[in-house]
């Protein structure tokens, strides 16, 4: 598989991957960074990818891992309201 190939081939998918990564982390904005950062990873293995008539597939697969990556990192953060504030003293 050629780069332009892969180009081609991953802006066909956009709009499907676009779709699964808002049902994943619904929100708009989450979903345009998780398709970006998945084309971002295709296009660094691409030439790794050993059968071709898969690449829908391997290409959704990295996107899904992204948006688990996502929802596993916001599940470490604390929201602001979890954290309590420290006991002030009166002098």
């Amino acid at each position: 598989m050629t780069e332009q190939e892969y180009i081609r081939r991953a802006e066909s998918l956009k709009e499907q991957l676009y779709r699964t990564a808002a049902v994943y982390l619904g929100s708009p904005s989450d979903a345009v960074d998780a398709v970006d950062e998945a084309f971002y990873k295709g296009f660094l293995a691409y030439s790794k990818l050993r059968q071709p008539e898969f690449f829908d597939t391997w290409l959704t697969r990295i996107l899904i891992n992204v948006c688990n990556s996502e929802l596993s990192r916001r599940k470490r953060e604390l929201a602001v309201d979890a954290l309590r504030e420290p006991a002030t003293e009166d002098f």
